[in-house]
């Protein structure tokens, strides 16, 4: 046979395998791979750690200044070795506090921060390590996105302005997209970053909520929920906390909208996993 001719019919074989397999058919199986979404319990604290199909790290937050063995621990009874893509919302000490801890054990490739310097030991401290051990620094803002294979995106909605009067408003909001589903975590933005986001006119829809400042009335507003239209909300908050967050009035809200609640100081860790489709919760996970 004809060398130009076989060259030909493997090359129309390739092409033909390429079309089916990003067919919508396939890309919709392929989705099945899982997305994994751990909402930590650390107290009045935030950490979350994303496990994507393509086997990527992100944490979001690192807890507070005591919280560092018991994060260890988890991440590591889930297989993590490396953290792709590490986030510090916002340099409040319930956010990166063991973050420094964190940096130590695993091999951090790159962490996103808000342009927000913080005259404190845990940001010091924070800062120490990532100079230590030559980590990029990227500032996370609204715009800045990321792939992970072909079913999921993370992008930041916020922070959008250079300037805020409350700190908690320069806090890093994430939408996770993987298939059909979404997550929108809201680390401690309060209304203010919420206003700027529904003004926007970005696409805060979302399946799963994780509610802002531990449930705190600063945030949360019905304006809000009702443009995400979550079905599930995730409460980080710690047990007999002294704030007593949640708040009566956000879990109000949550109610009147019908949205199923999961709070860490009730269940412990919250697993979310995502096959494209649907995502199951589960509960009382490592501890």
């Amino acid at each position: 046979m004809n060398i130009r001719i076989i060259k030909l019919m493997v090359t129309v074989f390739f092409l033909s395998a390429l079309v089916l397999w990003f067919s919508p058919q396939n890309a919709s199986a392929a989705w099945f791979e899982p997305l994994k979404v751990h909402f930590l319990d650390v107290g009045q604290a935030d950490s979350i750690l994303i496990q994507t199909p393509n086997g990527k790290n992100v944490l979001v937050d690192a807890g507070d200044e005591n919280d560092g063995p018991e994060i260890t621990r988890y991440l590591q009874s889930q297989g993590v070795a490396d953290i792709d893509v590490l986030v510090a919302t916002h340099p409040h000490h319930d956010h990166i506090g063991s973050m420094d801890d964190v940096i130590r054990n695993f091999n951090v490739k790159k962490i996103y921060m808000p342009n927000l310097p913080y005259d404190t030991a845990y940001y010091h401290d924070l800062f120490k390590i990532i100079n230590e051990k030559k980590i990029p620094v990227e500032r996370a803002k609204a715009g800045v996105s990321f792939r992970f294979g072909f079913s999921v995106k993370m992008e930041m909605l916020a922070p959008r302005s250079s300037y805020y009067k409350y700190i908690n408003d320069y806090s890093a909001v994430m939408k996770v997209t993987h298939g059909k589903n979404s997550f929108l975590l809201m680390a401690d933005a309060g209304m203010e970053s919420e206003k700027e986001m529904l003004s926007s006119k970005k696409d805060v829809r979302a399946d799963v909520f994780k509610i802002g400042h531990h449930g705190a009335n600063t945030g949360t507003t019905m304006a809000f929920l009702k443009a995400v239209h979550a079905k599930t909300a995730i409460i980080s908050v710690g047990k007999n906390n002294p704030y007593h967050y949640p708040s009566k009035e956000v879990l109000y809200r949550l109610a009147r909208r019908n949205m199923t609640t999961y709070r860490t100081d009730q269940l412990g860790v919250i697993t979310a996993i995502s096959n494209g489709k649907k995502i199951t919760y589960r509960t009382n996970g490592f501890k």
